[in-house]
């Protein structure tokens, strides 16, 4: 009799401490589980007044960690902006692709798609910190692109929609190779975001298109998480892009200009191609010159070797003056910060000395048979 209670003792000891442990554990899983965020882009409530509701990123705002389905990108050559770095991403609704429109034309992205680009500086001073300035997204609606900027808090906690005309102005100074540069960085408005971001090329109207994610342009190999990937075959694999778009071998690509295994000529037309050609093309902002800075002319005239100005400007006797940089108008207008003379238009404030260089190393290298 006493053998049988202390077994039923003993199976009632067991049960119950089998069910707290159970209770805990199942108690335990639930105050850890947390929900797996996503991206919000509602076409109906875009835009948010803050770039957090977007949901791209996870943590930290600042960080830039973007979610799983949030692909970061890098063109082979960048948009000179003021020195500017910039962090790029790209999102696409669930099941949707970008579908192939030639090497140096933007794929076409789906209806809903998200482009992220945060501008910052590194080495700013005086603590030698990042300074997070801008992010601007390109949101693909029913109707077509439409462009927001949000600008950054000075607690770089969070990034506020742009809406006034002018745009914003943010003062920084920072450690560019070791020199001191001050500038006050200016935040386009949606109108100058535009300007570039445009084109008309059956004078039909203007629409808001992407610049940078052309195949020619990502058709190099980039850092990600799990290992270094040329950019066309990661988003292949990720299902972003579908077979329409040719083997990466086929691909007249871009070069990064920084990269001086490259030959000189490579690197100044991929430079050219990223700050110039958006503008100087057919339906582009600059549609009414002459000349076509796009990386697949071949047509050296049109490309502005030995080619008349339009606009006269003295002791520069063409756009590209072959074999003598000082007299070439590019030269000229990469070179000055005025308003009515510099090249580009907008988007900087002060000379990319770099950029000045390689440009004019390409134009000495020329044979001098300009007339």
């Amino acid at each position: 009799m006493q053998k049988n209670y202390l077994l039923k003792l003993t199976l009632f000891l067991s049960a119950f401490a089998l069910f707290f442990i159970v209770a805990c554990n199942s108690s335990d899983e639930a105050e850890a589980y947390t929900p797996i965020p996503s991206v919000s882009v509602d076409l109906t409530k875009v835009p948010y007044a803050k770039l957090s509701e977007y949901n791209f990123f996870e943590g930290d705002l600042k960080n830039q960690k973007p979610l799983v389905d949030v692909i970061p990108y890098e063109p082979a050559s960048s948009l000179f902006s003021d020195y500017a770095h910039k962090k790029r991403f790209l999102w696409l609704p669930k099941g949707t692709k970008a579908t192939y429109n030639g090497d140096d034309n933007v794929f076409e992205f789906p209806v809903g798609s998200a482009l992220i680009k945060t501008f910052y500086y590194d080495n700013v001073q005086p603590g030698n910190t990042t300074k997070l300035i801008e992010t601007r997204l390109l949101i693909r609606k029913e109707n077509g692109w439409k462009a927001y900027t949000y600008v950054w808090n000075d607690q770089q906690t969070d990034a506020l929609l742009e809406t006034t005309t002018n745009g914003a102005f943010v003062p920084v100074t920072w450690l560019e190779n070791g020199t001191s540069k001050s500038i006050t960085y200016k935040v386009p408005s949606q109108t100058e975001c535009v300007t570039c971001h445009k084109i008309n090329p059956n004078q039909t109207g203007e629409i808001t298109i992407p610049i940078g994610l052309k195949p020619q342009n990502l058709n190099t190999s980039f850092n990600y998480s799990s290992g270094a990937q040329n950019q066309i075959e990661k988003l292949k694999s990720l299902g972003y892009l579908g077979n329409d778009v040719p083997p990466v071998s086929q691909i007249y690509s871009t070069v990064n200009w920084k990269d001086t295994s490259k030959s000189l000529e490579l690197r100044a037309r991929s430079y050219i191609d990223i700050n110039c050609a958006h503008c100087h093309r057919t339906g582009g902002h600059c549609d009414y010159t002459v000349q076509r800075f796009n990386f697949s002319n071949t047509n050296l005239q049109d490309f502005g070797v030995c080619l008349t100005p339009q606009f006269n400007i003295p002791n520069m006797p063409f756009i590209i003056n072959s074999g003598d940089a000082d007299h070439s108008e590019m030269i000229f207008r990469m070179n000055s910060t005025q308003e009515a003379e510099m090249m580009p238009i907008i988007g900087r404030t002060i000379v990319h000395e770099e950029g000045v260089q390689l440009i004019k190393d390409w134009i000495n290298s020329m044979p001098q048979n300009c007339r």
